[in-house]
């Protein structure tokens, strides 16, 4: 018998995860017929970026910032207002009955990764649907990661994370911490609340706009034996802020906090053709919030009279999920149910009169989804609905100091349908039809015992959405380019407003229509040189159809922008000197067109372009990249909302150690 050859040879290899790859991946694999941009944190090379820097990026984005860096600022998809767009953070919801809107100010910075933006549809496994769209935040995962990270900037900004773990066998462990502050004190344009006299106009300096806020994350995640996986996720956020108000009026005492502990456990089982993927999924989500302004003896400082409140939430959700991906060659199935429970215990010393007793909302639903993969999955039909049922049970107390209780129940349905075909020579369609609900939140139903009035007859908020587009991406001779264009339209019935209902109170009511049109483009160029071209750029046109009041018909919807657009340009030497120095050098441009603060468009800001530029190096042997950025080159003072001024020009510099994990090159996938 001749000697066994290398034919007979057994080689057992270690382990090879490409974590990156299938993540990326993962938002389109959920709906593969939406219009869906996966942004990812941190590549584009800036010294100091947030979270508006990077969502700015896509296309049917608008940001709204009330200020500079960690002041209170909202999103907006594809002219939908921020109250429709559902926030998540690893899948767990924030967006709540008590926070109708999540600021994303409000949000762990320092530890995202990547951004999950979902343009008009988002997978109904993720929770209740929202007819604007969805928001998921992907929080540091590599557990082979070793970061550190330190910033500094203009107006005493400061930045600084770490991060690290280890794997080893069937466990893997990753622990991370960040800081960011800043003093906030930006030099501004303040027009002395006279837009209309230039007269009395001077610059001023932000005053108590200070913040400084911490993040902490852990997470452990066990495989005792291929295919099936456990889960355990801690997520500590704490922010302490000075609210300074109106640039023109500043306030010098106001001083908000806010804490929040979320906890994610998972558990999750692969399956086969006929056996279901099980998943597990629970959150506890906890929030304290404490605002004080209490300077003035006879009101408070910022207009809304004195407060001193100290509220607390809490959010706990259960979610069972079984998917037969490949049920048969051309099908997939997914089916979800989940239950809910949020409370909120709302007190303030300051006001006078009794708090209420706590407010729950608990609901249940269920997903059903098929996917049909006919021609060899060169298209793919989609179908799914979700069912919920929320149960409200409200506490107030009245003008007169009576405690009042409201007990609500409402029913949402959501369809979607969509359809995705590859043309070929990487050319695919897209269309999509969906409708979503968003039930009120509590502030809307309840009030706030003060100025605003609570409605319990509100309905739920509703809109129609669909879109079509095409999408291609190839390469030739060095040369990698993608695109992406879609058409998309929404209208929406049963708008919430809140109207005046006496000289110092407002209440929420439904009586307002609109009709939302929009086109958004994007594109990415990657050349052999090293170069790369990255744009966005979106058209809208949002319009109340009223019917009343009506000399609102037929005016643009305010914070809508009817144009908006991003371009960045960065190079990365691909041979020689400048390579092996790690060279780096990038610039953006942002453009984003005139728009009204008030529904009767008497309150106009106007258009402006924004531009920034950075460089980095990498020149010792170990890992070490020094950074330099400076944005608003211009020093254009400008604001989202009128009298929350924005800073001007700025500079920062940073230095970054990196070990293990991916290495952060790869942008975006649309």
């Amino acid at each position: 018998m001749s000697p066994p050859g290398p034919a007979d040879s057994v080689y057992t290899l270690p382990e090879v995860r490409v974590e990156r790859e299938r993540a990326l991946a993962g938002a389109r694999r959920r709906l593969p017929t939406a219009f869906v941009t996966d942004l990812r944190a941190g590549t584009a090379g800036r010294a100091l970026e947030s979270l508006s820097e990077v969502l700015a990026e896509a296309a049917g984005v608008h940001v709204a910032q009330y200020g500079g860096l960690g002041a209170f600022s909202t999103v907006s998809l594809r002219g939908a207002p921020p109250g429709q767009v559902a926030v998540f953070l690893d899948g767990a919801p924030l967006t709540s009955a008590a926070h109708g809107i999540v600021s994303l100010s409000d949000l762990p910075a320092t530890a995202v990764e990547r951004v999950e933006v979902y343009r008009g549809l988002a997978p109904l496994g993720l929770g209740v649907a929202t007819p604007g769209g969805a928001i998921n935040l992907i929080t540091v995962s590599a557990p082979g990661l070793r970061e550190l990270h330190l910033g500094r900037g203009s107006f005493g900004t400061w930045e600084g994370r770490g991060t690290g773990g280890f794997e080893r066998g069937p466990l893997a462990l990753l622990a991370h911490a960040g800081y960011q502050g800043s003093r906030g004190d930006f030099r501004y344009h303040d027009d002395n609340g006279t837009p209309l006299n230039l007269a009395d106009d001077s610059l001023g300096t932000r005053v108590n706009d200070r913040f400084d806020a911490w993040s902490a994350l852990a997470s452990a995640t066990w495989r005792p034996r291929p295919g099936l996986s456990l889960r355990l996720r801690e997520d500590v956020f704490h922010k302490a802020q000075g609210l300074s108000g109106l640039g023109a009026t500043p306030a010098l005492s106001p001083r908000l906090s806010f804490l929040r502990a979320l906890s994610l456990a998972q558990a999750a089982r692969e399956g086969t053709r006929l056996v279901p993927r099980v998943e597990l999924r629970g959150s506890a989500n906890r929030e304290r919030s404490r605002f004080r302004d209490t300077r003035l003896p006879d009101r408070g400082e910022l207009g809304v009279g004195r407060h001193d409140t100290d509220d607390r939430l809490a959010g706990d959700e259960l979610t069972l999920a079984l998917a037969w991906p490949a049920a048969l060659p051309w099908l997939a199935l997914e089916t979800a149910g989940s239950l809910s429970r949020e409370r909120a215990g709302l007190t303030d010393a300051a006001d006078g009169r009794p708090d209420p007793p706590e407010s729950r909302r608990s609901g249940h639903g269920a997903v059903a989804s098929l996917d049909l993969r006919p021609a060899g999955g060169r298209l793919v039909l989609h179908a799914a609905r979700r069912w919920d049922r929320i149960e409200d049970h409200l506490r107030s107390v009245g003008p007169s100091g009576l405690p009042g209780a409201t007990d609500l129940a409402r029913e949402l349905s959501s369809p979607q349908l969509g359809a995705r075909i590859a043309v070929g020579w990487g050319l695919e369609l897209r269309a999509n039809w969906a409708e979503a609900e968003r039930a009120p939140a509590f502030l809307e139903l309840f009030g706030n015992q003060g100025s605003v009035l609570g409605n319990p007859s509100l309905r739920p908020e509703a809109a129609e959405n669909r879109d079509a587009g095409a999408a291609w991406s190839g390469a030739v001779r060095g040369f990698r380019a993608a695109t992406e264009w879609a058409r998309y339209g929404s209208d929406a019935r049963d708008l919430v407003l809140y109207v005046r209902n006496s000289a110092s109170s407002v209440k929420a009511q439904n009586f307002s229509r609109a009709r939302i049109r929009g086109e958004e483009w994007s594109a990415r160029l990657e050349a052999p040189a090293g170069l790369t071209l990255a744009g966005a750029f979106t058209w809208q046109s949002a319009i109340n159809l009223g019917p009343t009041p009506a000399f609102w018909v037929g005016k643009r919807l305010p914070q809508r922008p009817g144009r908006q657009g991003y371009g960045r340009l960065g190079w990365r030497p691909a041979s020689g000197a400048l390579r092996r120095l790690g060279l780096h050098l990038g610039a953006d441009l942002q453009y984003i067109g005139d728009d009204y603060l008030d529904p009767y468009n008497r309150q106009r800001v106007p258009s402006r372009t924004l531009a920034g530029a950075w460089a980095s190096l990498a020149p010792f042997v170990w890992p070490l990249r020094v950074t330099v950025e400076g944005k608003n080159l211009g020093d254009d003072r400008v604001a989202d909302v009128a009298g929350f001024p924005l800073p001007g020009r700025s500079v920062f510099a940073s230095c970054a150690l990196r070990l293990g994990g991916p290495e952060p090159t790869s942008r975006r996938e649309d």
